[in-house]
């Protein structure tokens, strides 16, 4: 009787072992809608200053995107902006620098290579301040295949640009402005993209991690998507107000944060990819990028080494309007329905601002899927439109911020 009941507890104890296992060891998966990504060929811009008489214009800066500058007309120049390489989403990225030795009226053709116009173009003289330009004076190609705006150029440089510049320096420069927190710890990188840039990690949290439920947090897996980036901003200075509510949720939950995770597409200008040419969104299940390898050994490795929970996974992007992609119903998460209920928290308080809500099958390996498939995580895509003021922006995000403790304190 005693070496049955051996062997019972022998077998159980696998059992849990394994389960134990299966959760913290990456895993591979297949999905219903595979994407190939391995390594692509993609076309470098010509980094240079050009030089028209009087008129100057440069792409000599991390998030620029223009491959090529000349005079089409006495007072009319065309800035030829193509994609890293095709097949790729129609998210035209353009960034430049323009300027002229004396005040000229001149016409700006942005023209598009194998994409078409979909960024409102903004001005700034110190990267700082961005001014949407007129949307009267820009005349739109019925087809979509360039734009043209008048501008009067001065000895001041003048950046152009289809969203605010927030390059890998400028995220250096915000993460490193946050260690004087009290919550925010083991600011690190976690390693080196393709071609060698840091990939930013750090936490928010009080004590250790040992045994939290975690909440990660991640950006910019598409380069030109920097109203996303802007919102997880206001969502991470929201969780860092230390308040009846936030202390009580930092007693069992940590915040994981990588805000960067294609540095190099960010810094190239890229309108989608990595240094690889690949959709780094696309390679949730494969791990064949340098980028979502690292993250992901990361991600599994630091919660085996404290025994956590990763429960929820909410991924910042942008596109034409807001959106949450969201599991649908068939998926069982250790957090059922807390999507459901905390995006209608959001919508009730920001309301008459409506966001789209789109719940999706298992398709493709995207992240918001392999928190599922890796952790039975709930997970979420945050979609920021693109012309979605910075107002509504900031104020639902921190709306986001509070809902969330508030759900999960609760739960």
């Amino acid at each position: 009787m005693k070496t049955i009941q051996n062997i019972t507890l022998f077998l159980l104890l696998l059992i849990l072992n394994s389960c134990s296992n299966t959760y913290y060891n990456r895993s591979t998966f297949k999905f219903p809608s595979p994407v190939d990504t391995r390594n692509k060929k993609i076309e470098f811009q010509l980094k240079k200053q050009y030089d028209i008489g009087t008129i100057h214009a440069d792409n000599m800066f991390d998030g620029a995107r223009m491959n090529d500058f000349k005079r089409i007309d006495n007072d009319k120049y065309e800035v030829l902006v193509k994609p890293e390489n095709t097949p790729i989403n129609n998210s035209a990225w353009y960034a430049f620098r323009i300027w002229s030795d004396s005040i000229s009226k001149v016409v700006i053709k942005i023209r598009y290579v194998n994409g078409t116009h979909r960024y409102s173009p903004k001005y700034s003289f110190d990267r700082k301040k961005w001014t949407v330009i007129d949307p009267n004076i820009i005349d739109n190609a019925e087809d979509g295949s360039y734009i043209t705006f008048p501008l009067t150029l001065t000895k001041n440089i003048m950046w152009i640009a289809a969203q605010e510049i927030i390059n890998s320096g400028d995220v250096k420069i915000w993460i490193d402005s946050l260690k004087g927190s009290p919550r925010v710890s083991e600011v690190m990188s976690i390693g080196k993209s393709t071609l060698g840039r840091d990939i930013p990690f750090f936490r928010i949290g009080k004590g250790k991690s040992k045994g939290k439920n975690i909440i990660v947090l991640m950006s910019r897996q598409h380069p030109p998507e920097t109203t996303g980036f802007i919102a997880l901003k206001s969502f991470i200075d929201e969780l860092l107000i230390k308040n009846t509510l936030s202390e009580k949720f930092f007693n069992t939950f940590d915040i994981w944060v990588f805000p960067l995770l294609n540095p190099d597409g960010v810094d190239l200008g890229h309108w989608r990819h990595n240094a690889n040419g690949v959709d780094l969104n696309r390679d949730w299940a494969y791990y064949r990028q340098k980028e979502i390898d690292i993250i992901t050994n990361f991600i599994v490795d630091k919660a085996k080494v404290n025994k956590n929970k990763v429960l929820l996974g909410l991924d910042f992007h942008s596109t034409q309007k807001d959106i949450y992609y969201a599991y649908n119903n068939s998926f069982h998460t250790k957090l059922r329905l807390f999507t459901k209920y905390w995006i209608e928290s959001i919508d009730r308080l920001v309301y008459p601002f409506s966001t789209i809500y789109s719940p999706e099958p298992l398709s493709k390996p995207y992240s918001k899927t392999w928190f599922y498939m890796q952790f039975k995580g709930e997970s979420l895509t945050y979609e920021v439109g693109d012309n979605t003021p910075k107002g509504i922006i900031n104020h639902k995000a921190k709306v986001a911020a509070v809902t969330m403790m508030d759900l999960l304190v609760k739960k």
